[in-house]
């Protein structure tokens, strides 16, 4: 289980740091490498997801509609990788971080250090990457 927070209301920074830029980096290391219009996709579900929370008040009241289907992103990331459009690591991360989801909370934490590892992934990835 990951846990985004120092304490009790602050965020640990290395989420948006350097453990962003490590998990992005994973996403280019080894055999498959991680597509761009993969990491769009399952980060735009992320943005989605996050926008139909804040549409519904954006509260602690309005998250439980949204849980299963950020629950359902493991689903997506599986299946995913059975057809080898996506790494190992990319699903193992993503799995990991919807599993650490249970709350509004968690959930911005999320969306804000997937957004962190989006950004370094481009400065990971090789030079052809789009």
């Amino acid at each position: 289980m990951v846990n985004y927070y120092l304490n009790d209301s602050a965020i640990d920074p290395a989420w948006m740091d350097k453990k962003a830029q490590a998990a992005a980096e994973s996403f280019f290391s080894g055999g498959k490498k991680l597509a761009a219009s993969q990491l769009r996709k399952f980060y735009g579900d992320v943005k989605t997801l996050e926008r139909q929370w804040l549409n519904s008040g954006g509260d602690d009241a309005a998250f439980p509609a949204v849980l299963p289907l950020i629950k359902l992103l493991k689903a997506k990331a599986n299946y995913a990788c059975k057809r080898k459009v996506v790494p190992d690591a990319f699903r193992n991360w993503l799995c990991e971080h919807v599993d650490s989801v249970n709350s509004a909370r968690d959930f911005r934490a999320f969306a804000l250090h997937f957004e962190a590892v989006v950004g370094f992934s481009y400065g990971c990835a090789p030079a052809n990457y789009n």
